[in-house]
C-alpha cells in the first residue's frame, strides 16, 4: 500500500516545481513571480507531531521514515523532491532545464529553490549537508561530491522508492542476498521460555540501541526467542546471512550502510550469527568482524548470537550485554558443542528459521555429529571397537581398574547432577585415564574394549597431525580434537603420549619455553574435558607428575607371568594347538608380552598356510625366534 502522506507531499512538491519552472520561464498564468522565500499556501497541511506518530503507527511509510530518521518538514519535502524523476519523467525534464546540466536529477540549488529555501540558509541549518539526517541515514547521496555545493546532484537509493511505494513484500531484505526477513515465530513445542522473553523484551524496550550477545546451545534458542520477543515489540527480525555475505563484493562500509538503511526502513532489529573461530575462511571472518564493528555504532537494535562465550578480542568490540539462553539441561556435557559442531548446528537452525519451520532435534544432533566426525577424522584415526572385555587376558587387579573406569563414565550424569557433586576450579565432568606398561601388554586393546563396552567410538590421535612447529598451532589442533570428541562423546586415545605429556624441564631457550607452554595447555584442557581421554605410555616415569595427579585412573599393564602367558597362548591358538606343542612349556620358557605372543602365532599360521599344511610346533618355534630377533634378545630353543 502506497503511503498517503507520500502521495500528498508528492502533489505538493510537483506543484512547487511547476511554479518554479513557470517563474524561470516567465510564462503566462503565473500570476506574477511569487517571493521564493514565501511560496503560496499548499492544498495539504503538514501533520503535527501527534498526527505524524499516528500515521506511522498505522503503517504509513513516509510518516515512519520521517519519525525514524528525525526529519524536519523541509527535509522530508527535499527527500520527496529527489524522488520526483523516478516517478514523473516530466519532472526530470524540468530539472534538466532548471539546472542546465545533462541530468534528470535535481541539484542542491534547484531542490532548495523549489521549496523557497535559500542556499545560504541551507548551509547555516545543515540542510542537504554531510552529517544531516538525510545523508547520515543514507537516504540521499551526492553524485558529484567534488562540485560546489549548489551544483551537487542529489540521488536516492532505489530501495527507498520501493519502500514508499509499498513494495516490501516483493523484495524481502531490500533485494540484498545477505539480508533476510525471518517469518513469524512458529508455534512449536520448544517454547523459548516466558521468563527469557520477558527479560529480553524489557531490556530491548529500555535500551533498544545497545548491542546484545545471545548465547545459545544445541537447541538453537536464539532465533525462536528473538522472533517471539520482536513480535511482541512490533519489530521485524532482519537476519544477516554470513554465508551469502561472503559472496558480496561490497566494502564493509557499504554493507553496513545498506544493512542499517534496511533495518531502519523496516523498523527491524538486526540479527547476526557469529561463527566460531576457524570455521569460516579468514577473509569471511574479517568481513563479518568489520561489519559488526560498524553496525555497533549505528542507531539500531543489534543482536549477535552464537554458541560460545563472548570474546571481545575476536570481534574487536567491547563486551555487549550478554544473555545465556541455554536451559540447565542444555548445559550438560553431552550437549556441549565444539567450534565446528556449533557452526553446523547454527546453520541447521538458521535454514529452518528462514522457512518458518523448527528443525527436529534428531536432525540437529546428526548435523553436529557429522561435522564433528569430519573434524576429528582429519586429526585422528577412527576405530570401530571390535575387541570385547572377554577377549582380554588380564590380571584381576587390572580388570578391577577397568571396571571402575567404565563405572566413572556410565554414572557421571547421576553423580554430577543427581547427587550434586561439584568439582570447582573449572574442571570438566569427563574422565582421564593413564594406561602404563611395556609395549605389547594390551594397553591399546584395553582402550578398544572399554570403548566397545560403553558403546562409544574410539579415535586414536595421530601425533604428527597434531604437533606443529608454529607457535600456537599445536594448541589449536588439540582444542579441535577435544571439542569434537566432546560433541561426539567419543573416546580419545593418545597412543604413546610420552612426547606430548612428558615432564616439563628447565627453560634454557625458546624451544623449551614453547614445549612447556604446550604441556601447560594440555594439562588445563585435559582437566576441563567432558569426555573420556585415555593416554598410553611405555614408561610411566616419563609422564609429568602434574599430569599423573590429575588422572582419574592409572592402570599398570605389567608383563604377563607364566600363568597369564599360558592363557594368552590358549586364547590365540584356540583349537589349532599343534599336537606336538605344550602350551605350559611355551609359557614358562619364553617371556613374551601379549602383543608378541600374537605376532608369534600369526607368523606360524602364515608359514603353515604357505606350506599348505596344518600348523606345527616347529612353525611356532620359528615364529618365536623371529619375534625374539625383533626384540633384540637371544633365542634359546627348547622342546615345545
Amino acid at each position: 500500500m502506497t503511503s498517503s502522506l507520500f502521495e500528498e507531499r508528492l502533489a505538493v512538491t510537483e506543484e512547487r516545481l511547476r511554479r518554479l519552472y513557470m517563474r524561470h520561464e516567465g510564462g503566462e498564468g503565473t500570476g506574477g513571480a511569487p517571493d521564493p522565500d514565501h511560496p503560496p499556501a499548499d492544498p495539504y497541511d503538514w501533520p503535527d507531531p501527534r498526527q505524524l506518530a499516528h500515521l506511522a503507527a498505522c503503517g504509513d511509510q513516509l510518516a515512519h521514515l520521517t519519525t525514524e530518521f528525525s526529519l524536519s518538514e523541509p527535509e522530508t519535502d527535499l527527500l520527496v523532491t529527489c524522488l520526483l524523476p523516478e516517478i514523473n519523467p516530466v519532472c526530470g525534464s524540468a530539472f534538466r532545464f532548471l539546472s542546465g546540466l545533462p541530468t534528470s536529477r535535481p541539484t542542491v540549488s534547484v531542490a532548495l529553490s523549489a521549496h523557497g529555501l535559500p542556499v545560504h540558509d541551507a548551509v547555516v541549518n545543515g540542510l542537504l549537508r554531510d552529517g544531516s539526517p538525510l545523508f547520515k541515514g543514507g537516504l540521499v547521496t551526492y553524485e558529484n561530491p567534488e562540485a560546489p555545493f549548489p551544483e551537487r546532484v542529489l540521488n536516492v537509493p532505489d530501495r527507498l522508492l520501493d519502500f514508499l511505494a509499498g513494495r516490501d513484500t516483493d523484495r524481502p531484505g531490500g533485494g540484498s542476498p545477505w539480508l533476510r526477513v525471518l517469518p513469524p515465530h512458529p508455534e512449536d513445542t520448544r517454547d523459548p521460555g516466558r521468563n527469557r522473553l520477558q527479560e529480553l523484551g524489557a531490556d530491548l524496550s529500555a535500551d533498544p540501541y545497545r548491542t546484545r550477545y545471545l548465547r545459545q546451545g544445541i537447541h538453537g534458542e536464539a532465533l525462536p526467542t528473538v522472533r517471539a520477543t520482536l513480535a511482541v515489540l512490533g519489530r521485524v527480525p532482519l537476519l544477516v546471512d554470513p554465508d551469502a555475505l561472503a559472496t558480496s563484493e561490497d566494502t564493509p562500509a557499504r554493507l553496513a550502510r545498506r544493512t542499517t538503511l534496511e533495518a531502519r526502513l523496516l523498523g527491524a532489529a538486526v540479527l547476526v550469527p557469529l561463527p566460531p573461530p576457524g570455521t569460516v575462511a579468514p577473509e569471511q571472518a574479517d568481513l563479518l568482524r568489520r561489519l559488526v564493528i560498524l553496525l555497533d555504532e549505528e542507531p539500531l537494535p543489534l543482536l549477535l548470537y552464537g554458541g560460545r562465550p563472548w570474546a571481545a578480542y575476536e570481534w574487536g568490540t567491547p563486551l555487549p550485554v550478554e544473555t545465556d539462553l541455554r536451559s540447565a539441561a542444555a548445559r550438560r556435557p553431552r550437549d556441549q558443542l565444539g567450534a565446528a559442531a556449533s557452526a553446523a548446528v547454527e546453520r541447521v537452525h538458521r535454514a529452518s528459521a528462514l522457512t518458518g519451520a523448527t528443525p527436529e532435534m534428531q536432525e540437529v544432533r546428526a548435523a553436529a555429529r557429522l561435522r564433528s566426525a569430519a573434524e576429528l577424522g582429519s586429526l585422528a584415526r577412527h576405530i570401530v571397537p571390535e575387541v570385547s572385555r572377554q577377549d582380554l587376558v588380564l590380571p584381576v587387579t587390572v580388570r578391577a581398574r577397568l571396571d571402575m573406569l567404565v563405572a566413572r563414565v556410565r554414572h557421571r550424569e547421576a553423580v554430577f547432577h543427581d547427587w550434586g557433586l561439584r568439582l570447582g576450579g573449572g574442571r570438566g565432568q569427563g574422565t582421564a585415564a593413564l594406561f602404563a606398561g611395556e609395549s605389547g601388554t594390551g594397553k591399546t586393546m584395553a582402550a578398544e574394549a572399554v570403548a566397545r563396552e560403553l558403546d562409544l567410538d574410539l579415535y586414536v590421535v595421530s601425533l604428527p597431525s597434531i604437533v606443529s612447529k608454529y607457535i600456537g598451532e599445536t594448541e589449536k589442533n588439540l582444542e579441535r580434537v577435544f571439542s569434537a570428541a566432546e560433541t561426539l562423546d567419543a573416546v580419545v586415545l593418545f597412543d604413546e603420549a610420552d612426547s606430548m605429556f612428558a615432564k616439563r624441564g628447565e627453560v634454557k631457550g625458546s624451544n623449551d619455553r614453547h614445549a612447556n607452554m604446550q604441556s601447560g595447555y594440555l594439562l588445563q584442557r585435559l582437566e576441563a574435558f567432558n569426555g573420556l581421554a585415555i593416554l598410553t605410555t611405555n614408561l610411566r616415569s616419563n609422564i609429568d607428575a602434574a599430569f599423573t595427579r590429575r588422572f582419574d585412573e592409572v592402570v599398570h599393564f605389567e608383563s604377563p607371568g607364566p600363568e597369564v602367558r599360558a592363557l594368552l597362548w590358549r586364547s590365540l591358538l584356540g583349537e589349532a594347538v599343534p599336537a606336538d606343542v605344550s602350551v605350559e612349556t611355551l609359557a614358562h620358557a619364553y617371556d613374551l608380552a601379549g602383543g608378541s605372543i600374537r605376532a608369534c602365532v600369526e607368523s606360524a599360521v602364515f608359514a603353515a598356510a604357505a606350506a599348505g599344511r596344518p600348523m606345527t610346533g616347529e612353525d611356532l618355534l620359528q615364529g618365536i625366534e623371529t619375534e625374539y630377533g625383533k626384540l633384540g634378545r637371544l633365542f634359546g630353543r627348547v622342546a615345545a
